[in-house]
């Protein structure tokens, strides 16, 4: 059985069956949800209701864990028991818990009621989307080569360092696909004509476009660049079809270094589906982003983008939803014609470009395979810039190009849409709920009427289900809290960003995420002060809790509620203060977990010693060996390895680094490439093979019990809460420190005139 996003299209003479099921099923689904909706307002008593409830979450907490329950039908028969658990809970706070009690508390009720509304929304939206992941296969290419369509490989380009292009560009001349059917292009956007006009930055720009130009020469590859910056990397991607010709065109942001294997996995589908206009395939980055750098969790829990690149997009991709995400995706040239090329209204041109192709009843096409290696924002403030651009893109197009009544898309496509973009809303319901506790504890505000039976039977119920859920669909990709961790963090920097861009959507502009920056010593970037004058708020609710415990016997039960759920704040945002210390950076090159034999031939001795690679990246390898002999400080070696095409290769390599560990010894070599033949062979082999970065993900993606990442939370927090005061009590010390001697210096001053005028009296 197919998933309805793939369903076929069946006709027999004026009949259309594929109609007549899609209005029957709309019956049955009418009538279900009815039914549906009816049992779960049911009056229920407080005891059914504990014992009922309680007895459902017992079940999906066993079912879980039970392999059949992933796949349908009871894959959905275990989400619509979520559904119904919180959509319970959701109908007892709309008609039980909102009372009245004065102007000032019913605003802040209204306040909490609306923010949990929303997250029950984004909430019923993401397991829509979840219902039935797809996993589409890779098509093979046909024998005759001639068959093959024609790409154009675009890299567009702003003001990012030259050698992060270079290597992108060499990787592309080396891509498994006939010579005769691709053309790699350099977009360049820094060396734009208005920019050499620059009254101020013309020189640069100058030298620029002259030594990007040099390069496409030296690869044998083209240059493209135009005469005003219009529409950002939007327009600059539009100014290249202009220019070109293909059938296809695979964009490629100019520090995403493809695989060989890009062309060979994704362009096949393009002759299966007339009608598919975009293969997607994963964003995998080599570095770990700010959060996973400053907690110093990289490589032990899984990242941010696996949930979305390694879950939730197999569930757009069963509804034929799945999107353009502004690079390592192939397009057919032609539909993205019949829209007027990328779409440039909004700052994400990707999700809206899609929108309107979908719009238009073509397919997309997601291969869960990483093919590029990228590189991730290197700091927080980085990293703001990039997500305060996602959060104020996806917002434009729900204002501007509204997906619930984009016309000729299928409902279950507006439905997707609708989940990508209310999520960008999140800042608001998750500062809601760190403030909110604090409203009641240090100001009285009423803002939540149960009693502690009601809280158990009512709302720990929804709390667990929605834990359970978030495990059962994601827990391979997201561990639980990891999202509380990363939201609470972005919510309060992303609140005035979502404020501009709703009081005037067509303000925002394109601002390029900066990449590959370096860091030469630890410290605490500024953003931390509004989050800890937070952390601080809510950690002077706990003593405050208690003591109002202590005093107000009739409202213990709201006080005790409230001070566990300030308590899970304030763990939720201890854990998160880490993520501002930002860590010392000074690798040009990152290095990634690789396993594989390599022969290490040692000139001096003329001996060979068969190794193991632990770690690799462009300018160097990690490997593990026996030796029989001392090695020496920065020993010549040669490194002989093979991939996984059977191709061998040879590097000259200097051994930097060694250390003893047992009978072992494990080395850090640079690598020693020399010309231009070298580099090629060097970015062939460390970039080529997808494979290597598919068996990095599976590493990382692994389930934890609850106390397990309990106990990685706990241990998180207690090293980035004592780097973030360490670094906090230097920085308040150096500005004491220049606050005394500016005001010493300021009263010496002042002193030394006055001297000046005694002197000046007495003569």
């Amino acid at each position: 059985m197919l998933p309805i996003g793939n369903m076929p299209k069946i006709k027999t003479g004026k009949f259309d069956a594929e109609k007549s099921i899609f209005y029957l099923m709309c019956i049955f689904a009418g009538v279900g949800a009815f039914f549906f909706i009816f049992m779960a307002g049911c009056y229920l008593d407080i005891y059914y209701q504990l014992g009922i409830f309680w007895g459902l979450i017992g079940f999906i907490i066993v079912a879980g864990k039970i392999e059949v329950f992933k796949r349908p039908p009871l894959r959905i028969l275990f989400i619509l028991i979520i559904v119904f658990i919180t959509l319970r809970y959701l109908l007892w706070r709309t008609f039980q818990s909102l009372v009245y009690t004065g102007p000032l508390d019913y605003a802040a009720t209204i306040l909490l009621y609306l923010a949990e509304a929303y997250a029950v929304a984004i909430h019923f939206f993401g397991l829509f989307v979840n219902i039935w992941p797809l996993n589409h296969k890779i098509a093979p290419l046909p024998a005759d080569s001639r068959l093959y369509p024609t790409v154009d490989i675009f890299i567009p380009t702003y003001h990012e360092p030259e050698d992060v292009i270079r290597t992108t560009a060499l990787s592309c001349t080396q891509i498994d696909y006939p010579k005769d059917k691709f053309n790699v292009y350099i977009l360049d956007d820094g060396g734009t004509v208005a920019k050499r006009n620059h009254p101020e930055k013309g020189m640069d720009a100058w030298k620029r476009h002259y030594s990007l130009k040099r390069m496409a020469k030296e690869l044998g590859i083209s240059y493209i660049t135009r005469q005003q910056n219009v529409h950002a990397k939007a327009g600059n991607l539009n100014h290249a079809l202009q220019h070109t010709s293909a059938e296809l065109v695979l964009i490629l942001d100019c520090d995403h270094v493809p695989t060989r294997d890009i062309l060979r996995n994704t362009a096949g589908w393009f002759l299966k589906d007339e009608m598919l206009f975009l293969v997607q395939t994963p964003h995998f980055f080599i570095n770990p982003d700010p959060f996973e750098k400053n907690l110093a969790i990289f490589g032990e829990a899984p990242g941010e983008n696996e949930m979305f690149y390694h879950g939730i997009h197999h569930g757009l991709d069963s509804w034929n939803a799945s999107y353009f995400c502004g690079s390592a995706a192939l397009l057919r040239r032609k539909y993205l014609m019949e829209v007027g090329g990328i779409a440039g209204e909004t700052i994400t041109e990707d999700a809206e470009t899609t929108v309107a192709l979908h719009s238009k009843g073509y397919n997309s096409v997601y291969i869960d395979r990483p093919m590029v290696c990228g590189l991730s924002p290197e700091n927080f403030d980085d990293m703001l810039v990039q997500r305060s651009r996602w959060a104020q893109g996806m917002i434009q197009i729900f204002i501007l190009k509204n997906p619930l009544f984009a016309k000729g898309m299928k409902w279950y496509q507006r439905l997707c849409y609708m989940s990508a973009s209310l999520f960008w809303f999140f800042g608001f319901s998750r500062f809601i709920f760190y403030i909110v506790p604090a409203a009641f504890l240090l100001f009285g505000l009423k803002v939540y009427h149960a009693s502690f039976a009601e809280i158990v039977a009512y709302a720990l119920p929804h709390v667990i289900g929605c834990i359970v859920v978030t495990d059962f669909l994601h827990g391979k990709f997201r561990w639980p809290f990891f999202s509380e961790i990363y939201e609470s963090v972005l919510s309060i920097f992303l609140m005035p960003v979502i404020f501009s861009v709703i009081r005037n959507p067509r303000h925002p502009t394109f601002k390029v995420t900066p990449k590959g920056q370096s860091l030469d010593e630890t410290v605490l970037t500024m953003q931390a002060i509004p989050f800890l004058l937070m952390v601080l708020v809510i950690a002077a609710c706990v003593p405050v809790g208690i003591i109002k415990w202590i005093q107000f016997p009739l409202y213990r039960d709201i006080i005790l509620i409230t001070l566990f759920w300030t308590m899970f704040n304030l763990f939720i945002a201890v854990a998160s203060l880490g993520a501002f210390v930002e860590r010392r950076q000074i690798r040009r090159h990152h290095r990634m977990w690789a396993r594989g034999e390599v022969n290490v031939y040692f000139p001096r001795m003329k001996y060979i010693l068969q190794g193991e690679i632990k770690d690799i990246s462009y300018s160097g390898m990690g490997v593990q060996l026996k030796t029989p002999f001392p090695i020496k400080p920065e020993e010549d070696v040669v490194l002989n390895v093979r991939d996984i095409y059977g191709e061998k290769y040879a590097f000259d390599a200097r051994i930097f680094r060694k250390i003893k560990k047992k009978e072992y010894v494990f080395c850090g070599c640079d690598f020693v490439a020399k010309g231009k033949a070298a580099q090629l062979r060097l970015i062939k082999y460390v970039y080529g093979d997808s494979q290597r970065w598919e068996d990095f993900l599976q590493k990382r993606f692994k389930r934890v019990s609850p106390w397990g990442i309990f106990y990685f939370i706990v241990r998180m927090g207690i090293k980035g809460s004592r780097d973030c005061v360490t670094l906090s009590s230097k920085l308040l010390y150096s500005v004491l420190k220049k606050s005394f001697f500016v005001i010493y210096g300021k009263m010496q001053s002042l002193w030394l005139k006055k001297m000046k005028l005694e002197g000046l009296h007495t003569k």
